[in-house]
């Protein structure tokens, strides 16, 4: 629930988004994210969030901005849209090469998978399982 006493100052939050639109579908979309970290504390805040568990789930995110992480203002270019109205097609599934089901699997290439040791020997990698908790 929001604060009504700041209201008006959270309605005049403002973002510096852009989009890509070609009749009518959108090709592209971008926006200088959220990058100061007392803005995001805020908002987590007033998602809800007390700011310790902020900070604990976050704090990755918020150290590398405090400590001088530039802006991100990506943007991709949504090939796949551009290939889907080219071809005249209304579902992009049609168009993409590998296409994922509703839990991102691809199940022409049966991924995700176990990986077995041939492959962790390969790749140089070790599984070390999680100690058991005593109870």
């Amino acid at each position: 629930e929001l604060d009504t006493k700041n209201a008006d100052e959270i309605l005049g939050i403002t973002a510096l988004q852009y989009d890509i639109v070609c009749s009518g579908v959108e090709l592209s979309s971008g926006a200088i994210r959220n990058h100061r970290p007392e803005t995001m504390l805020k908002a987590f805040e007033i998602a809800g969030y007390a700011n310790e568990e902020t900070e604990a789930k976050f704090s990755g995110m918020l150290n590398a901005f405090r400590y001088g992480a530039p802006p991100h203002g990506g943007t991709e270019p949504g090939i796949d849209r551009i290939v889907m109205l080219i071809a005249g097609e209304e579902n992009l599934r049609e168009v993409t090469m590998f296409p994922m089901n509703q839990r991102a699997e691809d199940l022409m290439m049966g991924a995700p998978s176990e990986v077995g040791l041939k492959q962790l020997r390969e790749l140089h990698l070790r599984v070390i399982q999680p100690e058991k908790k005593q109870s």
